[in-house]
């Protein structure tokens, strides 16, 4: 077939009669012999495109499974190599690590991960949503934390040193920074005000954190941002984030980013307000068509897995996408939370500039209840990327809102 095209191809553009091109076959046997291999081959390649075909989706299977898989190996074969190096046989540290997979390997990764060095950590933002439950954990872990804040509460404990830390000042950051062996990002604006913009807070003060961190020999920084996060966004809010993380590389190689999706518990402002409008609302508005995709986190899971970065020995990815284990579009999301409550709501979609505008003016108030980032936040969707790690790779089981929302009920009744 491909050598009777190319002889008609040749005949076509040069004019050549049948009998002159025959000719010319002759006089190129090597030619008409590697044509004639290639005709052979043909079915031969189109079969291996088949089969590559079916084979392709099969190998980003078993690249994500190894995602997964690959670490928890490795937890294993170091394990196994410690025995033997204190002298037990191989036989004997299989025999160890059975018993120990008895209960569950999250036991034998947490306990090769932790890292006892950390004994003192710097929580920038450490009095916010996120910041004071990151305190907490570490806390319970066993480490010193000091909360770096500008307006620092009363005393948490012995393990807790409060201080008072304007993060626009260099030598202020410095200070409050100096001799901790990690440091924690989790400062973050939602409404800008006079001087404190997306970009002062989320890229400027970041990029600062992360260059005295690494100047004061920090072992670890990791910051605080968003799934979403995109330096080229037109939203500025969104933007700043995806800013602020390059800047925070730049500055601190080795930094570890961690992309919380909204997360919920029950004293946020995303579960209990949807909750509080769901009950006095007559008809609940939703945000455009109610098809924007989102999968929760509970805050807690999120401050564990900061911890995890902070004290595992093990180098941490420099990314991780924390989300909960179901997606939802919004409308999925109200109905489950109004089934939960025992609600039935008339829901009502209402266009975007709609609630744009209304946000614009929510933002005059002190405590705003809605925000244009918010809005913003809404038009995307926000869930875990498949090819990023998350709670799993930390040996964290994370909440499901149900869960939360429903412990939340109890408790109020």
């Amino acid at each position: 077939m491909l050598k009777h095209w190319l002889i008609d191809l040749i005949g076509h553009v040069s004019g050549l009669s049948d009998a002159q091109l025959r000719q010319i076959e002759k006089s190129l046997p090597a030619s008409k012999a590697l044509i004639d291999l290639l005709n052979r081959a043909q079915p031969i390649i189109e079969q291996a495109h088949k089969l590559y075909a079916e084979a392709e989706p099969l190998i980003d299977e078993a690249m994500k499974e190894w995602q997964t898989v690959g670490p928890a190996a490795q937890i294993l074969i170091d394990v196994i190599g410690h025995h033997v190096n204190k002298g037990s046989s191989p036989a004997e540290a299989a025999e160890a690590v059975r018993t120990a997979l008895d209960g569950s390997i999250k036991s034998v990764a947490q306990d090769h991960w932790i890292d006892q060095r950390m004994s003192c950590v710097t929580v920038f933002g450490g009095t916010g949503f996120v910041g004071r439950r990151v305190v907490r954990y570490l806390c319970e872990s066993g480490a010193k934390v000091r909360v770096a804040s500008r307006h620092p509460r009363g005393g948490e404990g012995d393990d807790v040193k409060q201080i008072a830390t304007d993060a626009h000042d260099e030598r202020s950051v410095e200070a409050a920074a100096a001799g901790a062996d990690g440091v924690v990002n989790a400062i973050s604006l939602y409404v800008e005000h006079g001087s404190d913009t997306f970009h002062s807070a989320h890229v400027e003060t970041a990029a600062r954190i992360a260059s005295v961190a690494r100047r004061v020999g920090a072992k670890r920084l990791v910051h605080l941002s968003g799934i979403g996060a995109d330096a080229a966004s037109p939203s500025p809010y969104i933007r700043s984030r995806g800013e602020g993380e390059a800047a925070v590389q730049a500055a601190f190689p080795g930094a570890v980013i961690i992309r919380p999706a909204v997360m919920f518990a029950s004293d946020d402002g995303f579960l209990t307000t949807i909750l509080r409008l769901l009950r006095v609302l007559p008809a609940y508005p939703i945000f455009g068509d109610g098809r924007t995709r989102l999968q929760p986190a509970y805050a807690d899971d999120v401050a564990a897995a900061i911890t995890q970065v902070l004290r595992q020995s093990k180098k941490p990815y420099p990314v991780y996408e924390l989300a909960g284990p179901r997606v939802y579009s919004y409308e999925e999301l109200l109905r489950t939370i109004a089934r939960t409550a025992g609600l039935r709501p008339v829901l009502m979609r209402m266009p975007f500039a709609l609630w744009e505008a209304l946000a614009g003016v929510a933002e005059i108030l002190p405590h705003p209840p809605l925000t244009r980032n918010q809005v913003e936040l809404m038009q995307i969707d926000t869930t875990a990327s498949d090819n990023l790690p998350g709670f799993r790779m930390l040996g964290i089981s994370p909440r499901s809102l149900e869960e939360e929302l429903e412990a939340m009920l109890k408790q109020s009744k």
